[in-house]
């Protein structure tokens, strides 16, 4: 523990967003890269023999609105949520990003979630966007689906390098991550297991995606 830092007594969701809107915190974040260390090598032997690895996840409210709502998918046997690790990721490192970032987030939720916010990425099959949007510029994208302007599921990102996300390795497969999630998401929606009242995603939200 730092010295002179005070103990964090707020909840996580509270202190992630205090922390990105710079709020007064004089507090230290520890942050441990165990669980996500261990399911990257996973991954990298999955694909080294050509096998197919399920992750289970929970889609998991981040904050709730009158316009908008926030969730982001929480891995099993992760420590944060996909949003949270993009935070965790990239605020020292690019710090003004990250805060225009949350900055629009913020606009979003004050006014609703419309087409103007976002950049169109992933297939028109898909729900998946992108912040920012072509308005305006940042070194990173950060992914997410855009359920019917009143749900925003925030996944994850990095460096915009290339001129597409399919050129880049680490962004292509965010952006896969989320479009295994919607076709999850619409079959379900379709059978009614999952609803959309308002804001709100009621029904079942845990499931279990393949990474190639």
């Amino acid at each position: 523990m730092c010295k002179g830092c005070r103990p964090l007594v707020m909840g996580r969701r509270a202190f992630f967003w205090a922390l990105m809107r710079q709020k007064r915190l004089d507090i230290e974040v520890v942050f441990s890269p165990k669980s996500l260390a261990e399911s990257t090598f996973m991954l990298i032997f999955a694909a080294d023999y050509g096998k197919k690895m399920k992750r289970n996840l929970l889609i998991e409210l981040l904050e709730d609105g009158e316009k908008v709502s926030l969730y982001s998918p929480h891995f099993e046997g992760e420590d944060y949520s996909e949003f949270e690790k993009f935070l965790l990721a990239y605020k020292d490192t690019y710090p003004e990003d990250v805060r225009q970032l949350v900055y629009r987030l913020d606009i979003i939720k004050r006014d609703g979630a419309r087409d103007m916010h976002f950049r169109y990425e992933g297939s028109r099959r898909d729900r998946v966007m992108a912040l920012p949007s072509h308005l305006e510029t940042t070194s990173l994208r950060l992914y997410l689906l855009n359920i019917q302007a009143k749900i925003l599921i925030l996944g994850n990102g990095g460096l915009k390098r290339t001129a597409t996300y399919e050129e880049d390795e680490n962004l292509h497969r965010h952006v896969k991550t989320l479009q295994k999630i919607d076709i999850e998401l619409k079959q379900r929606e379709k059978n009614k297991v999952i609803v959309i009242k308002g804001t709100e995603l009621l029904g079942e939200l845990s499931f279990t995606i393949e990474d190639e």
